[in-house]
C-alpha cells in the first residue's frame, strides 16, 4: 500500500506540475503582451508629447503674428488718423478760400451794377 500510495502521490504531483506548467504558460503569454501594451502605450504617450510641443511651437509662432499684425494695424490706423486729421484741416481751409472768393464776385457784381 506505501507503494501504491507513493504511486498515487507522485501522480497527483505530476497532475500538479503539469497545471503549473499551464498555469506559466498563460501567464507568460499575458505578460508579453502587457509589454507589447505597455511599448505601444509609450510610444503613443512620445508622440502625445511631440503633438504637444509642435502644438505650443505653432500657438508661439502665431502669438508673434497677432504681435506683428496689432502693430502693424495700430500703424495704419495712426497714420489713417493723421491722413483724416490732414484731409479736415484742407477741407476747411477750401471752405474758406470759397467764401472769400464767392465775397470778391459778389463785391465785383455789385461794383459792376454800381458802374
Amino acid at each position: 500500500m506505501t507503494t501504491t500510495f507513493a504511486f498515487a502521490l507522485e501522480a497527483f504531483v505530476a497532475i500538479l506540475l503539469i497545471v503549473t506548467v499551464g498555469t506559466s504558460m498563460k501567464l507568460e503569454r499575458r505578460l508579453a503582451q502587457l509589454r507589447l501594451n505597455e511599448a505601444e502605450m509609450r510610444k503613443t504617450v512620445q508622440d502625445l508629447a511631440a503633438a504637444s510641443e509642435r502644438a505650443e511651437r505653432a500657438l508661439d509662432t502665431m502669438r508673434a503674428a497677432i504681435h506683428e499684425a496689432d502693430s502693424a494695424l495700430a500703424d495704419r490706423l495712426s497714420a489713417a488718423d493723421r491722413q483724416s486729421q490732414d484731409l479736415s484741416r484742407k477741407m476747411r481751409e477750401g471752405s474758406e478760400i470759397v467764401q472769400r472768393i464767392s465775397l470778391i464776385v459778389a463785391a465785383g457784381k455789385s461794383m459792376k451794377a454800381e458802374a
